[in-house]
């Protein structure tokens, strides 16, 4: 079933966290309390990081799995997520993270195809929202890690590395004209993208194993290495071995784990990480309503229903939980009218306010397109921040970097010291376009020809599902 009654929960307490907010009900928020400029809460959702979001999600599995009594997963979602799913004899939990498949898409997309409307009518989807910034490189460390963007610091796909000293693209550990980072830098240590202990080592503390299913082209990248430390990394070759290594993993996991006289308490609790990237992939070249969309996600799901789920022994699926979800949606632009700021007139004095790096280069927005960091000097900080006010007008948030920490925006907690080197002076985050500039040493810019794009506050890249079904009930 959906769980639509938390998505007009989620709607409600938008009030709490955005500046101006049109109630339906008369309850109106504290204005004393830090909101998020004072942006139109019907164009912007903020991260739900108390309860329905997606940072919650591993250590909720893990939960599961612990039979530890104390509190080593305690970031959890509400148990509501499992309303009408038995849980009990659950000792292997597999989570399936579809990059890009946003909960407005699953509702819109589910009834043609058999996989998802059976795991809609057998089990329960709820949607969550995403991080702040909602793209991969934050949500995915926050999904390995358990903690927090305003903790682990990783904030965007271009982000400066000191240890190479030049703005990256993070998970390919790349330069921005696309080099192998080691090729160039050899001195860039990938444990330098994100300062966090990986969930799996805190799993394997509590007697937990863990595997980690990524695509085979970058299963053991420095990216990997360094997110999945403490799990097992298994690489696959599209959408068929993906679901047969699932299965193979989900029947020899823990000892005695094929045979039904195995008593739960006996058997190694396992957690089953899989991450599938094509739908955002797609998605960012061709857009949501493209056909091979459609075809890519009808190939997924028809072989994790072959592949995984009818022919997984009847022992193993008996003691499985299957939650899918996703790092994040999309939100669909025209490439023509996203937003190249180095066509502004102004742009010159625009870059020439930016903080210098080591080399006395002005240092680049960094980020994303829908999530635009801005290094500014102090002193410049009130007139840059004027100047992109008058080109964006209302169609954009423009925060300084204490008022996005003051509203909680890339979540609560003490900021890292890494956090704070990393974070812009000046955060951009536009309604529904993006933003572009020129990539340092290319002649690229962060847009190119890009339509689909997340990274900011929209209901399309921000609310995300979480589907939870045992998987016996999908037999038959």
């Amino acid at each position: 079933m959906l769980q639509e009654s938390v998505e007009q929960r989620l709607r409600a307490t938008q009030r709490e966290h955005v500046g101006s907010v049109e109630a339906t009900d008369g309850a109106t928020g504290d204005a004393s309390d830090p909101k998020l400029g004072d942006a139109d809460a019907t164009a912007y959702w903020f991260p739900a990081y108390d309860d329905y979001c997606v940072a919650n999600v591993p250590e909720t599995a893990l939960s599961l799995l612990s039979h530890s009594s104390s509190d080593a997963f305690d970031h959890r979602l509400p148990a509501s997520v499992f309303d009408g799913v038995d849980l009990d004899g659950i000792d292997t939990v597999v989570l399936f993270l579809l990059d890009g498949f946003g909960y407005e898409h699953w509702k819109r997309d589910y009834r043609d195809h058999d996989l998802l409307a059976r795991i809609t009518d057998q089990g329960v989807v709820t949607p969550l929202t995403s991080i702040y910034p909602s793209e991969t490189a934050a949500a995915i460390t926050t999904l390995q890690t358990g903690a927090l963007p305003v903790e682990h610091g990783l904030l965007g796909w271009f982000q400066y590395l000191g240890s190479a000293d030049q703005v990256i693209t993070t998970l390919p550990f790349l330069t921005t004209s696309d080099e192998p980072l080691e090729s160039v830098a050899p001195d860039a240590d990938p444990d330098d993208l994100f300062d966090a202990e990986t969930l799996y080592t805190r799993a394997a503390d509590k007697g937990i194993e863990s595997y980690a299913i990524q695509p085979e082209a970058y299963a053991d990248s420095g990216y990997s290495r360094a997110s999945t430390a403490g799990a097992e990394r298994i690489g696959y070759d599209g959408p068929a071995d993906l679901a047969a290594t699932i299965r193979e993993v989900c029947e020899s996991s823990g000892p005695g784990s094929s045979s039904t006289v195995t008593s739960a308490s006996t058997r190694t609790p396992t957690y089953i990480y899989a991450y599938e990237p094509t739908i955002d992939a797609v998605s960012h070249a061709e857009g949501t309503t493209a056909d091979r969309y459609q075809d890519e996600l009808a190939t997924i799901t028809t072989q994790l229903q072959q592949e995984f789920v009818g022919q997984l022994e009847s022992s193993a699926a008996e003691r499985t939980l299957l939650l899918v979800t996703a790092d994040h949606g999309l939100v669909d632009t025209v490439p023509s009218e996203n937003i190249e700021m180095a066509t502004w007139g102004d742009w010159p004095t625009i870059r020439e306010s930016f903080r210098r790096d080591e080399h006395g280069e002005p240092r680049l927005p960094t980020g994303s397109p829908r999530n635009v960091h801005f290094h500014v000097r102090p002193d410049r900080l009130t007139d840059v921040r004027e100047r992109l006010e008058s080109h964006l007008g209302d169609e954009a948030v423009i925060v300084t970097r204490e008022e996005a920490l003051d509203c909680g925006l890339f979540g609560p907690g003490v900021p890292s010291s890494l956090f704070q080197s990393r974070c812009g002076d000046l955060l951009v985050i536009h309604r529904n376009r993006g933003l572009s500039w020129p990539l340092p040493g290319t002649d690229e810019s962060a847009v190119g020809d890009q339509i689909g794009l997340h990274g900011g506050l929209a209901r399309e890249e921000m609310l995300v599902p979480l589907a939870a079904v045992r998987l016996d009930s999908l037999r038959g």
